[in-house]
Order: C-alpha cells, then sequence, then structure tokens
C-alpha cells in the first residue's frame, strides 16, 4: 500500500512538473502592449474595432466596404477591399517623442503590395507588405526615422496565402520575421524611431495625420485579409515571435505542451 501511494505521490509531483517546465512554450508577455485588435466578430462595436490592450486605442472603420469575415487565421479576421477609402483609424495614439523599442506583428493574406500599419515613415515608421521607396511589391517592409531607413525582406508575402509578419527595432537592431522565423536583420543607424511632427496612425494605409483620421498618405492601401494585429512599445524575442505565430487563440495564454499522457483516473486505478 505504502509504495503504491508513494508512486502515485511521485506521478503527481511530474505531471505538477512537466507542466510548469513547458508552460512557458506558449503565450507571452503583454508587458508594454499598446494595441491589440483581434478582428473577431465580437471585437466590432458601431463604428470601431475595440482595442483588446486596454488602452482604448480603438480603431475607426472610415469607409463603407470594411467587413469582419470567417475566413480568419483565428477565428474571424478583417477584410479590407482596397481603395483610398477603406481603412482604419487609429484613436487616441499620436507619438510627439521619440519611440525606443518596437514590435508590430499581424497575419495577412494579400495578392499584393499593400499597407498595414503607419504613423508616417518620414516622422516615425510604417510596416508594410511591399513598398514604394524601394521598388518592390513582394516583401515585408519596415520604413523608419530618423534619419530615414527605408527597409525590406526577402520573403515573398504577396502570394494569397496566410503569413505571420512582424518587426521589431530595440534602438541597436532591426528584424524582420516571417512566419516564426527572422527573415532579415541589421543594425539601426539610430536609437530611436522619430521623433518629429505629431503624428496619428492608420491600419491599412498610409499615414501624414496631424490630428485623429487626418491626412492619409501614401494612399497604397492594403487588399486582402488581417488578422490578430499586435502593437508593443518592446522588441519582442525570437522566441516571443515564433510563440505568437504558433498561437491559435488569445496570443498571451500559457497553456502547457507537450502534457504527460497520463490522467487523474490512470493514477487513481494504478494498482
Amino acid at each position: 500500500m505504502k509504495f503504491f501511494f508513494i508512486l502515485r505521490l511521485l506521478t503527481i509531483t511530474l505531471i505538477l512538473t512537466g507542466t510548469m517546465l513547458t508552460a512557458h512554450a506558449r503565450g507571452i508577455s503583454d508587458k508594454e502592449l499598446v494595441i491589440y485588435y483581434s478582428f473577431d466578430a465580437a471585437s466590432l462595436k458601431g463604428e470601431d474595432i475595440l482595442d483588446g490592450s486596454g488602452n482604448g486605442n480603438d480603431g475607426f472603420l472610415h469607409g463603407n466596404n470594411l467587413k469582419i469575415v470567417n475566413d480568419g487565421k483565428v477565428n474571424e479576421c478583417m477584410e479590407f477591399p482596397g481603395g483610398a477609402t477603406e481603412y482604419i483609424a487609429v484613436r487616441n495614439l499620436n507619438y510627439t517623442e521619440g519611440i525606443p523599442e518596437l514590435t508590430l506583428a499581424v497575419w495577412i493574406k494579400t495578392t499584393q503590395r499593400g499597407m498595414i500599419a503607419s504613423w508616417d515613415r518620414s516622422d516615425y515608421f510604417r510596416f508594410a507588405a511591399g513598398d514604394a521607396a524601394i521598388a518592390h511589391t513582394d516583401f515585408v517592409a519596415f520604413d523608419f526615422c530618423c534619419p530615414i531607413e527605408d527597409w525590406h525582406g526577402k520573403i515573398k508575402v504577396s502570394d494569397d496565402k496566410w503569413h505571420h509578419v512582424v518587426a521589431t527595432f530595440d534602438g541597436d537592431t532591426k528584424r524582420i520575421y516571417v512566419d516564426g522565423k527572422v527573415d532579415v536583420e541589421a543594425a539601426t543607424a539610430t536609437n530611436m524611431i522619430g521623433p518629429k511632427a505629431q503624428r496619428y496612425g492608420f491600419i491599412g494605409i498610409g499615414s501624414e495625420a496631424a490630428e485623429f483620421n487626418g491626412n492619409a498618405s501614401p494612399t497604397w492601401t492594403f487588399k486582402g485579409l488581417m488578422d490578430e494585429f499586435l502593437m508593443f512599445h518592446r522588441s519582442l524575442s525570437e522566441d516571443e515571435v515564433e510563440s505568437l505565430y504558433k498561437s491559435n487563440g488569445d496570443p498571451f495564454a500559457v497553456e502547457p505542451v507537450d502534457k504527460l499522457s497520463i490522467t487523474w483516473a490512470q493514477i487513481k486505478d494504478t494498482k
């Protein structure tokens, strides 16, 4: 009897220890999270997409043809039809000071060049599938100032397939990730993004907006599907980016992986 009690106790200990050791393999910290647009149906309220970060940076749907559809990478997603009036204007978040660290992450599915997010590359930054400044249309672009650094990756993302695309900046190094892996990385010429004039941002079109929902430029808009948009004021690690890529739901949920297959019923049945 004593032997089987000890055996059960050891088994329970192994399960709990294994769970704690593997729990960090999924889920990331929401530290310095600025915006989280899940683009799920429940996040739509009137003319706004609600910001799941808790910071109140909701997105106003500018245009009549933006819609949530059931073809998302994670639940539903936002369909951008393209066109100069179809984009999201971000409420509240405007920059007047430099940004020491930044991460932009999103799932996209598109067949052409399109802006993902912009707070004005000439004043702060922009993030896109394709670009105009460096004459390419297929790769992830991450452009920022100051001085202006126009930069892009090497992996094609405009192939009508879902891709998880990420850009990070930490004051020393800039990186572009595609589908959980580093695409390109390089040292930066500046230790901070910006600052110049005040800028508000857009999702799906370029920004030169000095006020909320102000001037949009350039107007090559995103056409396709977008899902799980996140923005941080810190540079995510390679492990965190990989976790985001592998996430199938809440990106901040910590779930154990590679669990031991034994169940509580099996423990009780040990003889």
